[in-house]
């Protein structure tokens, strides 16, 4: 038996033989093998008022004076509500029936549209779809109340810094730096699917420490963590007020950092110094080595995207894989050599964000003007900023370039 779990985790439905979802539909449809029409599903919060019940929404359907057949009733704490109507659409006549299942403040809305003469074939298949859906019993929170306490939470963890909701599943936490919740809420999820009592706040609080590197939790021996080990390009002010330092090294003094983290491909954990004293015998340069190794394997078939001046000739570049470490590639050892080649040698480079580097040559003043300008931009409203400002790419390194 196939079943379909909310994503949200407030229903499930264990669908019947015959029934299928309808991949690539902008709404969540489902269909059954012996007609030809679709089943809608939509699931809505009743917002209830302090202290009071959530509305019956069964009674905001639309075209609810016109139904017929109407069925009410309440079972277990679980609300349903029945009713149907013929009407037309297009000048043809159209069968709707609707179902509601509500419990507490979380609705389940089943439709079905079809010809009112097939109506004697969909029925019974239709009914058991129906009594197939179960509502949650246990809501786990929304998003947006995810988010609010994971605000909240930060600042516990992290002693003096604070967080505001940008939209649910993000916080900034500070100037022009964005925390993403998503892989957060989805853990917290399938924590609530084993025990629906679990702790949304202690959950933050372990995901958060295990983040920034600040968690009692020890690490596997080095050689069995080191091929999951990576650099990330940070602003130098990033994460310099946690509890446990995190293992960095400076890039461009007071501008630019490397930090090590380890990416398991779901979780990106910040690794810190106390991470380094359980590995015997292991320094600092041996995590950045293989930080870089990592990364040079990663980068092995590099794309970049190369723009052309007005004459035609290769002017910039661009990496955006979408892979998570296209501003790392900065560190990359033989990065100016090979741009060099390509886009000459007085070369600068800007990194606004996680996801993006362009590397450039400073012989065009318009180009430098125009590149600079996007970079502040990007900087200021992407997600995952690093720096606004343009940098010096050289074969001895990387340095700030002096407007």
């Amino acid at each position: 038996m196939s079943v379909y779990v909310d994503p949200n985790r407030l229903y499930r439905i264990a669908l019947p033989a015959g029934f299928s979802r309808v991949e690539g539909a902008e709404a969540l449809m489902f269909r059954h093998e012996d007609f030809p029409a679709r089943i809608n599903v939509s699931c809505y919060r009743a917002q209830a008022p302090e202290g009071g019940e959530a509305p019956d929404l069964f009674e905001k359907l639309p075209s609810r004076d016109k139904m017929e057949n109407v069925e009410r009733r309440t079972e277990g704490g679980l609300r349903r509500g029945y009713g149907e109507y013929v009407g037309e659409f297009q000048n043809e006549p159209i069968l709707w029936r609707w179902w509601t299942l509500q419990r507490g403040e979380i609705c389940v809305v089943v439709s079905f549209t079809g010809n009112p003469d097939d109506d004697s074939i969909s029925r019974d298949p239709l009914n058991e779809f129906v009594k197939c859906v179960s509502v949650t019993t246990h809501a786990p929170l929304p998003a947006e109340d995810f988010t609010e306490l994971a605000a909240r939470v930060y600042s516990t963890v992290i002693k003096g810094a604070t967080a505001s909701v940008r939209k649910p599943l993000e916080l900034a936490t500070g100037e022009n730096s964005l925390l993403r919740l998503e892989n957060a809420y989805i853990s917290y999820l399938d924590a609530h699917d084993a025990n629906p009592e679990v702790s949304a706040e202690e959950l933050l609080k372990n995901w958060l420490e295990r983040l920034w590197g600040t968690s009692t939790e020890k690490l596997t021996d080095f050689r069995e963590v080191r091929g999951l080990i990576y650099p990330v390009l940070k602003p130098a002010s990033f994460a310099r007020d946690v509890a446990v330092p995190v293992l960095r090294q400076e890039l461009v003094k007071g501008e630019l950092d490397v930090l090590m983290a380890l990416d398991t491909g779901r979780t990106l954990r910040f690794l810190s110094h106390e991470d380094l004293k359980g590995w015997e015998g292991v320094t600092l340069e041996d995590v950045f080595f293989y930080a870089r190794e990592n990364l040079l394997a990663l980068c092995r078939d590099m794309q970049m995207n190369v723009l052309t001046d007005k004459e035609g000739k290769p002017a910039a570049a661009i990496v955006s894989t979408g892979d998570n470490y296209d501003a790392s590639k900065l560190i990359l050892p033989d990065l100016y050599h090979k741009l060099a080649a390509v886009l000459g040698p007085d070369l600068a480079v800007g990194v606004p964000n996680r996801d993006f580097m362009i590397i450039f040559n400073l012989k065009d003043e318009e180009l430098v003007q125009n590149i600079s300008a996007q970079v502040a931009v990007d900087a200021q409203h992407r997600p995952y900023a690093i720096s606004g400002k343009i940098f010096r790419l050289s074969g001895s390194g990387v340095s700030l370039l002096e407007s």
